[in-house]
C-alpha cells in the first residue's frame, strides 16, 4: 500500500475513506439541484415564484383586464385594503391560449436557491396552504418567503384559464 490510490482507501479511525468519498459525492449530488425563484413582497409579506412558471414580467400602467389578477385577491387577502408601491404585472406560463397575468408589488430580485434551503408547511397547515397556492417556506435573512405555485393557482381560482 505504498500509492496514493490505496492509502485513500485505507482505515482512518475505523472508518473507510472509501465510504466518506461516497458520501460526500451524494450529498453534492443532492445539494445540486436548484431552483430559481422570483422573489417580491405584497403588503409586507415576501413571497417567492418558481422563475420557470413566469413568462413576462413588465410594469403596471393601469391596464384593466380580464386575464389581469391583484394578487391579493387571488391569494385571498381579505376585506382589507393592500397598497402596492410599485406594481409589476407577471404573466404566468399557462400552457394554452389564454393568458394568466398577476400584479405583484415590490420585485425584488430572481437569486438560484438550493431545494435542500425550502421547508415543507406543518402537516396542520398544509392543506390549507396549498389551496391557497403556497407550497413551501424559504427561511431567507431572517425572515419567512412564502414560495407561490402561480399554476396550481390559476386551476383553483381560474379553472376556465387552465
Amino acid at each position: 500500500m505504498n500509492d496514493e490510490s490505496d492509502i485513500r482507501f485505507a482505515p482512518v479511525n475505523g472508518i473507510s475513506e472509501l465510504s466518506n468519498l461516497f458520501s460526500a459525492q451524494k450529498e453534492q449530488q443532492i445539494n445540486c439541484y436548484s431552483l430559481n425563484l422570483l422573489l417580491f413582497s405584497v403588503c409586507g409579506v415576501h413571497f417567492g415564484v418558481d422563475a420557470g412558471q413566469v413568462s413576462g414580467i413588465a410594469l403596471y400602467d393601469g391596464e384593466q383586464a380580464d386575464d389581469l389578477f391583484w394578487f391579493h385577491e387571488e391569494l385571498g387577502y381579505g376585506a382589507a385594503a393592500a397598497t402596492y408601491i410599485s406594481p409589476t404585472v407577471v404573466t404566468i406560463r399557462t400552457g394554452c391560449v389564454s393568458s394568466y397575468r398577476v400584479i405583484i408589488d415590490s420585485m425584488e430580485d430572481i437569486i438560484e436557491f438550493s431545494q435542500n434551503d425550502i421547508r415543507l408547511f406543518p402537516s396542520l397547515l398544509e392543506p390549507f396552504a396549498l389551496r391557497k397556492g403556497l407550497w413551501g417556506i424559504l427561511p431567507r435573512n431572517e425572515i419567512m418567503v412564502l414560495l407561490v405555485d402561480f399554476q396550481r393557482l390559476l386551476k383553483k381560482r381560474r379553472p376556465g384559464i387552465s
